[in-house]
Formats: C-alpha cells, sequence, structure tokens
C-alpha cells in the first residue's frame, strides 16, 4: 500500500513509490502475495482497493471478471498502475469513502493500510466502508501480524509510515463495532518468513521448524552395536546387550527424553512466533 492513500504529502510525493522501487516490489509481486484473498470476493461484482500501490489486487480481480478498481495517493504509484491498464483513482482513501455514493460497493480490500493511522481513523474507515458496501457487501482488511517475530524484527519498522500495530483480534472488534457481521481473522500463509524476509536469519527457522515438528525416531541402545555373525561374537554379543539393557537403557532413555522435552518447547516456541507476516480480518455487511 501507500501511505500517500491517507494523506497527502507534497513535499516528497514520489516518496511511497520510490520505496517500493528500493524495495523490488512490483505488480506481479503484490498480486502473488495477495492471491489466497481472491476467492473471499467471488460473486462480488464491483470491489475497490484502498490504498492499492502499485494495483497488484485490482489485476487479479479484474482478471476474474470482478470491477475492480484502486484508490491511493502516490501520483507515481498510480501512473505505473495506470500504464499497466489498471483503474486506479488519484484520491485520500478516505476522502474517496467520504464522497462515494453510499451501498455502491460490493467489496472493499485493503492491504498495509490501517498500521500506517491511529485508531480513531481506523475505526472511521471501517465505518464509512460499512456505508459504501450494499448489503452483503464484504471488507477484508490485511495488516502486519503482531504475532509474528518477523513483523517485530525485520518489516513493520521497515516503513517510515507505520504509526501502529493491530492485532486481527483487535480489528474484528472495530468491525462488529461498526455493524459487521460473521467476522473472522487468520494469517496468508503465502507471507512466511522464507517469502518476504529477504537476507534475514528468521527466514531459516521455516526449515528448522519443519524438521522439529517432523515425526521423531528413536533408536534403542542396543541397535547401535550390529549383531555379528560369527557363533561366538553372538553369544558375547548377547551378554553385552544384557549388560547396555541393565546398565546404559536406563540413562540412554532419560537423556533421550530430556532431548525430546526440550526440542518440543524449542517447537512451541517456534511455532508460536514463527508466523506469517500478514495477518487479515474479514466482515460481511448483514443483507436487509
Amino acid at each position: 500500500m501507500s501511505s500517500q492513500a491517507t494523506a497527502p504529502q507534497t513535499k516528497y510525493p514520489d516518496l511511497d513509490y520510490r520505496f517500493l522501487e528500493y524495495l523490488g516490489v512490483s505488480i506481479d509481486g503484490e498480486a502473488a502475495l495477495h492471491s489466497i484473498y481472491v476467492p473471499m470476493f467471488a460473486g462480488r461484482d464491483r470491489v475497490v482497493d484502498l490504498g492499492c500501490g502499485l494495483g497488484g489486487f485490482v489485476k487479479l480481480l479484474r482478471a476474474q471478471g470482478i470491477d475492480a478498481f484502486g484508490v491511493d495517493g502516490d501520483p507515481m504509484c498510480v501512473a505505473e498502475a495506470r500504464s499497466h491498464d489498471i483503474p486506479v483513482v488519484q484520491d485520500d482513501v478516505l476522502g474517496y469513502l467520504r464522497a462515494v455514493e453510499p451501498e455502491s460497493l460490493d467489496g472493499v480490500f485493503s492491504a498495509h493500510l490501517v498500521e500506517h493511522l491511529p485508531y480513531e481513523v481506523v475505526l472511521e474507515l471501517i465505518e464509512l466502508s460499512f456505508r459504501a458496501l450494499r448489503p452483503g457487501g464484504r471488507l477484508l482488511l490485511a495488516t502486519p501480524n503482531p504475532r509474528a517475530l518477523v513483523s517485530h524484527l525485520e518489516l513493520y519498522t521497515m516503513h517510515f509510515g507505520h504509526v501502529a500495530m493491530y492485532h486481527p483480534n483487535l480489528l474484528a472488534f472495530f468491525m462488529r463495532y461498526a455493524g459487521f457481521d460473521a467476522v473472522e481473522y487468520g494469517e496468508n500463509p503465502a507471507s512466511i518468513a522464507s517469502n518476504v524476509a529477504g537476507l534475514s536469519p528468521l527466514t531459516r527457522l521455516d526449515a528448522t521448524l519443519q524438521a522439529m515438528t517432523g515425526p521423531a525416531s528413536h533408536v534403542p541402545a542396543t541397535a547401535v552395536i550390529p549383531k555379528p555373525d560369527n557363533p561366538l561374537r553372538k553369544v558375547i554379543w548377547h551378554v553385552k546387550m544384557g549388560l547396555v539393557k541393565w546398565l546404559v537403557q536406563p540413562y540412554y532413555d532419560q537423556v533421550g527424553g530430556e532431548i525430546a522435552r526440550q526440542q518440543g518447547a524449542l517447537s512451541t516456541l517456534l511455532e508460536a512466533t514463527q508466523r506469517p507476516f500478514e495477518s487479515y480480518v474479514v466482515g460481511d455487511k448483514m443483507r436487509g
């Protein structure tokens, strides 16, 4: 998204576009990140993307036959989108919502906009979206996931315009407060650290977590020493294995159990913090 979408900046009118360019963000990249949201707007004819940036999500929706368009305040983002035949209105998103005809939209989408706003403005945006939507219309907000380690250590502070981090359950409350129904929230699996965190060491934790949460195998101590084929050595081997089971195996099992407990604790910690960068909340305006 573009922070220009919420407040016109005359001193640095192209700052958001230049920053997206600096990060290597592209229309196709925006589309790939947000493709999971396309089915959530199925059957909805008129959808706006507020703070659409380069218009990647608008492009996805239009490819599905949805009459989608974007609103953004950065003139260079708007120009880039239009150069790819993506319809975008250059405007402040709140100004657009205040002026739009009530019950004229079927869907409102916004990714990485609310974290640029204080909570009073977020509430106004949600209330104005409710006003703009027809009965049965849907609002979906995507934002940095406060439950993800990568959000705090890498990506939230990456943008100059961020002012607040909103838990999806708090946004769900705001939606319900504004009148939305069937409100749900979740996480975008496409935004795992290995996909969005560049060269950060956090990208390697995804593979670590997968390895640690896979099925563990326990090898008995008696299996470490192979059984010989020679008859005399077989007798000696059985004696040795008897001593191993009696003297060594209990300690081996105790150490193995402690390792398993430590592994489980670390795995739980990783699962709790190594979460997708992007969370979302979605709600519907009740019919009738």
